[in-house]
């Protein structure tokens, strides 16, 4: 499956300080020409030059694909966001999910990529 054909994606994350993972991913993937912006549930701002939304329903334009920097109880609240918003793919950075989270992004018919690490793909590390 390759996700990199997709060029909208959101970064969910607790962190977006420069140097944290997640900020990083997000300038990987501005760097490949990719529309990013990062979900946090407690912020909805801009620094570093990202924006940052709440929610997958308050980023205003379509994502593609999801990625998971951090695994948290969130992250059953943003596939239930994915379903209703009919997003159908999600990434998962390693350590970021369990094999619950996986059951259940599957079962909502997602395409699921896990324990794979996006610098590696993208042969940074």
């Amino acid at each position: 499956m390759n996700f990199f054909k997709y060029d909208s994606w959101a970064v969910v994350a607790k962190d977006y300080s420069s140097g944290s993972k997640s900020y990083k991913i997000i300038e990987l993937l501005k760097n490949h020409e990719c529309n990013v912006v990062g979900i946090n549930y407690e912020n909805n701002i801009q620094t570093n030059n990202i924006f940052i939304y709440e929610s997958l329903k308050d980023v205003p334009h379509n994502i593609d694909v999801v990625v998971i920097v951090d695994e948290t109880i969130e992250t059953y609240v943003i596939l239930e966001e994915m379903e209703l918003l009919d997003i159908n793919n999600i990434w998962f950075e390693k350590d970021s999910y369990n094999d619950s989270i996986i059951k259940k992004a599957k079962s909502l018919n997602i395409n699921v990529i896990y324990g794979i690490s996006l610098f590696k793909e993208f042969n940074i590390y």
